[in-house]
């Protein structure tokens, strides 16, 4: 959702907020858009993922008739629920840059509380690149991403082929030069067909094993709980590193460990 064109603060993406449905009906009408430009260009089934916050955030009634829909945020996988062999490519819309990206809106790499970076093998990762590897163990090509400029740029140096839609131009963490929602709409589109017709030239991203996850949170307490998994290694004040022969496995702990890691985002009472 941070990627959305005219999305620029936390309280238009944060459930109970005056400008969070708003920005649903944003999603969901960037996301029809892009089934659209798929379908155009011969694509025949549409399976959408729900993958920010809660992950219950599409405007279900609003969404094109012709998809699926995983929501909740209890799923296997998380935003890589239902990636499997019979897909022929990944679309990633409204994405966002990795944390600490220089003029990125809202920047940071799946737990905004908790984690303040993410490597694989010693190089750093985005959400884009953690959800093209996932899809590249079972074969399928990532195709496409839009959001602001920062993160395009980060998706193209790091997934070399990729159709890129770039939505908004950040000036800051939270404010953005951002085209008009319909005009984003018929690009997205427009990429989406592009995207599809030259599916066969997208990037299938399959770095080599074996992997090496390393996390920095955000604070030691963090750390000092996924320190208590076994096969888990403390590595610094607030650094963990884990060890797996398979991507798929090494995606599968980084969400275990949030889910250790998060209560400790909360051991300050709010001022």
């Amino acid at each position: 959702m941070e990627g959305m064109a005219g999305v620029v603060h936390l309280h238009q993406v944060m459930r109970g907020m005056p400008e969070y449905e708003r920005s649903c009906r944003l999603m969901t009408a960037e996301t029809n858009a892009a089934v659209a430009g798929a379908r155009r260009a011969g694509a025949t089934r549409f399976l959408v993922n729900d993958s920010h916050g809660d992950m219950r955030n599409f405007l279900l009634d609003e969404l094109d008739d012709g998809v699926e829909l995983i929501s909740g945020a209890d799923k296997t996988f998380s935003m890589g629920a239902g990636l499997d062999p019979t897909f022929e490519v990944a679309f990633f819309i409204g994405y966002h840059a990795s944390a600490g990206t220089e003029r990125a809106i809202m920047d940071h790499t799946y737990g905004g509380r908790t984690i303040y970076g993410v490597r694989v093998n010693g190089r750093e990762q985005s959400e884009a690149t953690l959800n093209a590897a996932l899809a590249g163990t079972v074969g399928v090509r990532t195709a496409l991403i839009s959001g602001d400029r920062a993160t395009i740029e980060q998706a193209a140096a790091d997934l070399p082929g990729i159709e890129t839609v770039v939505v908004k131009e950040a000036l800051g963490r939270q404010a953005a030069r951002s085209l008009h929602p319909l005009e984003a709409c018929r690009r997205i589109e427009e990429g989406a067909y592009r995207a599809y017709t030259e599916r066969s030239i997208r990037p299938l991203y399959q770095p080599r094993g074996p992997f090496t996850l390393e996390i920095d949170w955000m604070n030691a307490s963090m750390a000092d709980s996924c320190a208590q998994i076994p096969d888990v290694e403390r590595t610094g004040g607030r650094t963990i590193r884990y060890r797996a022969a398979d991507f798929a496995v090494c995606y599968q702990m980084l969400l275990a460990l949030l889910v250790m890691a998060t209560p400790a985002a909360y051991q300050y009472p709010k001022p």
